[in-house]
């Protein structure tokens, strides 16, 4: 692999390189830091199979930086392309983020207000950026296909030979969304306002952030997920898997969204509802797992039983609004 790096990073003439290391940070793309005897950059073998979509998330990020939203640049070859094909898979070399990762964990209020005001600058500088909108997904509330899925995930843990604590884990989440998914109410999908859609980032998150001292945002990177979307999801998608709901630092982020753009209390709780749904109907983690075999999403998975988004949105509710 690093031979094929080292081959494709010929096309940007770089200065003589004293090391490549892969990102610990980031699964779905292959993430490489470069240092050469000057700088440091980053290099990308991106997913995307088609160039029209790595040439798309190109252009949103210079959209937003056209737009003073803090990105790292692309970094063009001396004829001037940014995307290099090599044996079929697309790469493109950037500019190395300022400041630094947190993991979330040690994220505060600062860093948490932080990331609200950033998110209400993006989604304001993004909102002119023309996109198509998707047509509506099949929304069925049904839960069958659900507890069939969860059915045959549990059995593809159960015949692993030498199962890990993870594998335990993974068992324990889903046996208790199958005891959950006998009793419970279908969620209901309700479509978000038409005239509201505009392009998202697709993955703000604190992975793809990085912070000064001051916890201050300065740094926003991975845009190969933004799309057609409504930022109030996202804002309770950041919510709910960066700050994991915690009442002080999700006060802190609306607060930071706010100061900047409203979002109503109805708004948020029509996106939790859409998100709940998301989550019971979604198992790409397991699937990725169990079915496809990648074990290098095994880093998400996390100890105790599953429970239902809907239930931990009307515990932040209490204290939140």
């Amino acid at each position: 692999m690093i031979n094929d790096i080292g081959r494709a990073l010929q096309h940007w003439q770089l200065e003589p390189t004293v090391s490549i290391e892969r990102a610990t940070s980031g699964v779905m793309n292959e993430t490489y830091l470069i240092t050469t005897d000057r700088r440091r950059v980053v290099f990308r073998r991106h997913r995307r199979p088609r160039r029209d979509q790595v040439e798309f998330e190109h252009a949103v990020i210079a959209h937003a930086r056209a737009n003073r939203i803090p990105a790292p640049a692309a970094i063009p070859t001396p004829e001037g392309e940014v995307i290099v094909e090599q044996d079929g898979v697309f790469h493109s070399l950037f500019d190395f983020a300022r400041g630094h990762q947190l993991p979330r964990a040690q994220l505060t209020v600062r860093h948490a207000r932080s990331m609200g005001t950033m998110l209400a600058t993006l989604d304001l500088a993004l909102a002119d950026f023309a996109v198509p909108v998707r047509p509506p997904s099949d929304r069925s509330p049904d839960l069958a296909p659900v507890a069939s899925t969860v059915t045959t995930l549990l059995d593809r843990i159960d015949r692993r030979t030498g199962r890990s604590e993870q594998d335990q884990w993974a068992a324990e989440h889903l046996r208790s969304k199958a005891a959950w998914l006998r009793t419970a109410t279908p969620p209901q999908w309700q479509q978000p306002p038409a005239d509201a859609l505009q392009l998202i980032h697709g993955d703000y998150q604190e992975s793809n952030l990085f912070f000064d001292e001051d916890g201050t945002v300065v740094d926003v990177i991975d845009w190969d997920k933004a799309e057609s979307g409504w930022p109030v999801a996202e804002v309770v998608r950041t919510l709910d898997l960066a700050l994991q709901l915690q009442p002080e630092l999700s006060a802190a982020l609306l607060s930071g969204y706010r100061s900047l753009r409203p979002i109503t209390t109805a708004e948020l709780d029509l996106a939790a509802g859409n998100w709940h749904f998301s989550q019971v109907h979604d198992h790409w983690l397991f699937e990725g797992i169990y079915i496809r075999g990648d074990d290098r999403l095994r880093i998400f998975l996390r100890p105790g039983p599953f429970v239902p988004f809907a239930e931990r949105w009307r515990r932040l509710r209490a204290t939140v609004s």
